[in-house]
């Protein structure tokens, strides 16, 4: 006889059977579809239970979700909603869990899980917190949450916790408006990265970059006051020379400093150069006024000019200057007419003695001596046919 079965005779007496216990055994096992068809609430909460300490989160969840609705005024949900939550949080619905523990807190306030909860509830926003050049709304949102937890639990369990994600949040933050700013300044937008790393240190006093940032502060100020329009120049460069004030006092040993003492140093010499510049081309009748202003700033940033050449054409400017108020008096006089004249010549001859009372060896004394007496005989013989 041959003992020797095909294949087919094998499957047939010995894996068929086995295959269909397996069969009957897989129909047999509990699953969520099964849980939630059921009626008996027990059975439910019983299965659910088991799933969530399994941590087979995705089974018990839609489970959880029923039986709070079905036992909703008729029974306790306490346990049963706080595993819920956390099983969400755990399947990383994070959105999903945050107003869940949330909830959670509002409705048990008295409840020992009330604390974990809140917690939990600033955890799940932490977790939804992107990378810092992403936007920052939900790294907002657990900070938000934060400060509710420690208004609510000062001395809770979970303040070392608390402090370190508020730590690792506000650093998204230092870096999402560091970034910001570094962006403004590459891209020229002085204004902007001057104003951004200002505020950074305003509002994030302890960031970790605070002496370069209060160094691009200075930075900032000058590349804009360097790219401003001649009226706003010398403004501008005073305001380097402010922030630098700040800076040297709180980072006097810092490897900044010099470059930022380079800076200021430069700026004093520009604000006044500047102020001269804006005077030299503004309208014949604003220009006595604008050169007033600007010997004001020779005078206030002299002092603090340290290159000899650039004290030179300082000084060489503030002579010019008054020089060219009575140019540009007389200048004005030559665009009016008539008795309109007057007051303009009398301004030049009055502009011409304050300007060689100062400097009685100038080498404009005979172009300002020239306009001197043009202006003399023109107003003589006007007072004279008026």
């Amino acid at each position: 006889m041959n003992y020797r079965l095909s294949i087919r005779n094998i499957f047939t007496y010995c894996l068929l059977p086995l295959a269909c216990c397996a069969l009957l055994v897989i129909s047999s096992c509990d699953t969520p579809e099964k849980a939630l068809k059921s009626t008996d609430i027990e059975y439910k909460k019983a299965k659910a239970i088991s799933w969530y300490k399994k941590k087979e989160y995705y089974k018990c969840i839609p489970v959880f979700e029923e039986l709070i609705g079905l036992m909703k005024g008729r029974q306790s949900t306490e346990d049963l909603y706080y595993m819920y939550a956390d099983a969400n949080y755990h399947q990383g619905d994070y959105m999903i869990a945050a107003y869940h523990f949330k909830n959670y807190y509002d409705l048990y306030p008295a409840s020992e899980k009330a604390e974990l909860c809140l917690y939990m509830y600033a955890k799940s926003y932490q977790q939804l917190s992107p990378k810092y050049q992403l936007d920052q709304t939900y790294t907002t949102k657990a900070l938000d949450a934060y400060q509710l937890f420690l208004n609510a639990f000062s001395s809770g369990k979970y303040i070392k916790e608390v402090n370190e994600g508020v730590s690792k949040l506000r650093r998204k933050l230092e870096l999402k408006a560091l970034n910001a700013a570094e962006l403004y300044y590459k891209t020229s937008n002085f204004k902007a990265a001057a104003t951004s790393y200002a505020n950074i240190l305003k509002e994030y006093p302890d960031v970790e970059e605070r002496e370069k940032v209060s160094f691009m502060v200075i930075k900032s100020n000058f590349a804009y006051a360097k790219n401003s329009i001649p009226s706003k120049k010398a403004e501008r460069f005073d305001q380097v020379i402010k922030s630098f004030s700040v800076f040297k006092d709180k980072f006097s040993k810092g490897k900044y400093l010099a470059e930022a003492a380079k800076m200021e140093a430069e700026s004093h010499y520009l604000a006044a150069l500047s102020a001269y510049e804006w005077a030299e081309v503004a309208p014949l009748e604003f220009r006595e006024g604008l050169f007033n202003i600007f010997f004001n700033e020779a005078k206030a940033h002299s002092a603090y000019i340290i290159d000899k050449k650039q004290q030179a054409a300082i000084a060489e400017n503030v002579e010019k200057g008054y020089l060219l108020i009575v140019k540009s008096n007389y200048q004005a006089s030559e665009e009016k007419k008539s008795t309109q004249k007057i007051p303009w010549l009398e301004q030049t001859i009055k502009t011409y003695y304050n300007f060689v009372d100062k400097f009685p060896k100038s080498r404009y004394f005979k172009e300002a001596e020239r306009m001197y007496n043009n202006s003399s005989e023109q107003l003589k013989k006007l007072k004279t046919n008026g």
